[in-house]
């Protein structure tokens, strides 16, 4: 699991341009948007952004 997290942030940051600290923002946001009004699903948050 490790291994995976890191190769998320790496990856935001040579493709994004995020900073780790941007991308825990990212993620932190899109967990509290989960069962909201949006009707996002957990496993939605798999997808890339579009």
């Amino acid at each position: 699991m490790a291994g995976a997290g890191l190769d998320r942030i790496v990856h935001a940051s040579y493709i994004e341009g995020l900073d780790p600290l941007d991308l825990a923002a990212r993620a932190e946001v899109a967990l509290q948007l989960v069962d909201g009004e949006t009707g996002l699903a957990a496993v939605d948050l798999l997808e890339p952004p579009r």
